[in-house]
């Protein structure tokens, strides 16, 4: 199942530990992707929050690098940053001292904006999990901070969208509507910001009040305004409200929205034919996720960071193969990784080349890649 962007919905499934173990022995049971022969006694400090709340995140970290792990050609120190701005300082320090060569984690922007002018200080290379902000982008040019982003910028979420709707919303009469949180209005600004480059403007737009029982009037607007599309800032909650009230009065609503789609069953079901953008299921999921004992798949375990943090091991020790003494951020720019994500490569700013969030469509009450529907637009 495609999951969220936001750290905390990571943070919501209980993570047991025999499902982690069954996680981290199936990925250990993988070959390490790609001829990866690092230089001996490379450093990779791992920094992510290991106790209380977010604990899950780091759980999945650790597992996920572990399983890179080439014994004999690096090791793995875990740090605990608390998901905090103290702990992320505390770590980086903790790091520097320890001789770290290069880092990977910090999940959350409020450990990572402690930490990195510390690390940039002492020249260790960061590849960081999770955070999507765009304001890092400015403080990493300022600070010529050697940052590599194994994430999604919060802008790719929109560009999915809005390439997806280029297309196939072509010639609809869409409405765009957001629920006035600060995600449901950026997300719908964003998107009609990127549909008007292309001359699409939408037949009707509103703020409508989120968590209602009852969005009929808003539906009866929608059907005024003459709009057969609608595109929602907003979440899953209220795309079931709307999505059931416009079948209930006969009203033919298709409905997009974003990656807040995601969510538990008690939230209500989709309508079919509504679309979305999330992060999907990682290659090699599959194989991740199971038993490798009896190939049952293990339940309540959430994979948002499992596969990544692997795949920051695989680039790290990958950045560093056949190199001398000492890792170098420039010798990750411009070149392409083989990892559990599949082929990944960094721009001049240390951010993804490809986007990582895909189009999903709702197809007899469950999430189907757009690409399998026939319906998708390409994205870059």
């Amino acid at each position: 199942m495609p999951i969220r962007h936001a750290i905390a919905s990571f943070a919501r499934a209980p993570l047991r530990c025999q499902a982690l173990r069954f996680a981290l022995a199936a990925l250990l049971s993988l070959p390490t992707l790609g001829q990866v022969h690092a230089q001996d006694g490379i450093k990779i400090g791992a920094s992510a929050p290991m106790s209380e709340y977010f604990a899950v995140l780091g759980e999945e970290i650790e597992a996920g690098a572990r399983a890179a792990i080439e014994n004999g050609f690096a090791t793995l120190t875990m740090f605990d940053d608390a998901c905090e701005a103290e702990g992320g300082a505390k770590t980086a320090d903790a790091m520097i001292a320890a001789g770290v060569d290069i880092a990977i984690g910090y999940p959350c922007i409020e450990a990572f904006d402690a930490a990195m002018p510390k690390l940039a200080e002492a020249n260790i290379p960061l590849i960081l999990l999770g955070v999507q902000s765009e304001a890092i982008a400015a403080d990493r040019s300022k600070g010529n901070w050697p940052v590599l982003r194994l994430a999604p910028k919060a802008s790719d979420e929109a560009d999915a969208l809005a390439t997806y709707m280029k297309r196939v919303w072509r010639d609809a009469h869409f409405a765009i509507i957001d629920d006035g949180t600060l995600y449901g209005r950026q997300l719908a600004e964003a998107v009609r910001f990127r549909l008007e480059e292309d001359n699409l403007r939408p037949v009707f737009t509103d703020t409508y009040r989120p968590q209602l029982d009852n969005q009929i009037a808003l539906v009866r607007r929608l059907q005024k305004a003459g709009a057969t599309h609608v595109f929602m800032g907003g979440d899953a909650y209220d795309a079931a409200v709307i999505g059931a009230d416009a079948a209930s009065i006969g009203i033919d609503l298709t409905l997009a929205g974003g990656s807040a789609f995601v969510a538990p069953p008690a939230d209500g079901g989709l309508a079919d034919g509504t679309v979305f953008a999330a992060l999907p299921e990682w290659p090699a999921a599959d194989r991740i996720l199971s038993d490798p004992a009896s190939g049952r798949k293990v339940e309540a375990i959430g994979d948002g960071y499992l596969v990544p943090s692997r795949a920051a091991v695989e680039i790290a020790l990958q950045g560093v193969a056949g190199g001398g003494s000492g890792v170098f951020f420039g010798d990750f720019l411009g070149r392409t990784f083989e990892t559990s994500l599949g082929p990944i490569s960094f721009d001049g700013n240390g951010d993804l080349t490809r986007n990582l969030f895909e189009i999903f469509v709702i197809r007899n009450g469950e999430p189907v890649p757009a690409t399998a529907t026939g319906d998708t637009g390409s994205i870059q």
